[in-house]
């Protein structure tokens, strides 16, 4: 956030308080998992992630945050007239679009895939053996697609399965924005002038752009489309889910580390510090050592 504040150029436009703001939120989702410290269970036809709906809606938004990232390149891209939606009043419209988002997520986890008795009593023995306590003393969110009845006929859960599904939506939403844009935006810059005094500025963007698809998709998207699949073909994933927390945790700290090594700005500035701290002089005094 520092580097964004000081050490962005003016070229960055709007775009340098959008990276402001997915900074911001990225403390806050690392901060969630921080203090939630989510565990996940898979077994047989369902999983279940053992935190506080706050952090599953933390990750879904910032799914929501990066596919606005690509939309505001998108139109920088296109034409600098259509920017103006990201400048206010128009700025206003993706703010409420992120809430409007946060609330149907957190609605959706609320009252479709929070805890309930037939859950519980799925998933009693199994978190009795991984975990060594009784379901009903932990806070867990999670599907069950479908269970079985004395004859064997396959009973599908409805109620879990519409809310896997808006988190379905919602997750292939951006994902698609995030490629197709990706797509349009990459065509789009080979016809750009080479003579534009911008352009320097814009592929080192587009580079940050492009790793910032890679990394989500990677600790993101695939982990968590693994886990979401896993149990609707009765693929018992057991503790090993808990990868997928591991790389949601991830996300956070490696994120901001792909811009920090892209944008030039931030990585003279980063250099030169490591560079002056190592070639500060030495005050020796006795045995004790102080760099001046």
């Amino acid at each position: 956030m520092f580097l964004i504040k000081t050490k962005s150029k003016n070229k960055f436009g709007s775009y340098k308080y959008l990276m402001f703001c997915f900074a911001l939120f990225s403390i806050w989702y690392a901060f969630i998992d921080f203090i939630t410290q989510p565990a996940m269970h898979s077994y047989k036809n369902s999983y279940i992630v053992l935190c506080a709906t706050t952090y599953c809606t933390s990750y879904g938004l910032t799914l929501v945050l990066l596919a606005i990232h690509f939309v505001y390149r998108y139109f920088a891209i296109k034409s600098f007239k259509i920017v103006k939606h990201f400048q206010f009043p128009y700025l206003l419209i993706w703010p409420s679009i992120f809430l409007i988002i946060a609330v149907i997520w957190w609605l959706d986890v609320y009252f479709f895939l929070s805890s309930n008795v037939l859950i519980d009593e799925y998933m009693r023995k199994t978190i009795k053996l991984h975990y060594e306590d009784d379901i009903e003393k932990l806070s867990y969110i999670g599907p069950l697609y479908f269970t079985y009845d004395t004859n064997g006929k396959k009973l599908i859960q409805w109620k879990s399965c519409l809310g896997m599904l808006c988190v379905a939506i919602i997750s292939i939403v951006t994902l698609t924005i995030i490629i197709v844009l990706g797509t349009v935006i990459r065509n789009t810059k080979k016809n750009l002038n080479n003579s534009t005094a911008s352009l320097k500025v814009r592929k080192q963007l587009d580079k940050a752009l492009r790793l910032q698809t890679i990394v989500p998709i990677c600790f993101m998207y695939s982990p968590t489309t693994i886990l979401f699949i896993a149990p609707i073909f009765g693929v018992e994933l057991g503790s090993m889910a808990n990868i997928t927390s591991i790389c949601l945790a991830l996300y956070p700290v490696i994120d901001p580390l792909v811009v920090m090594f892209i944008i030039q700005d931030y990585r003279e500035y980063i250099i030169n510090k490591l560079q002056s701290k190592r070639n500060s002089p030495i005050i020796c005094t006795g045995i004790n050592a102080f760099p001046i």
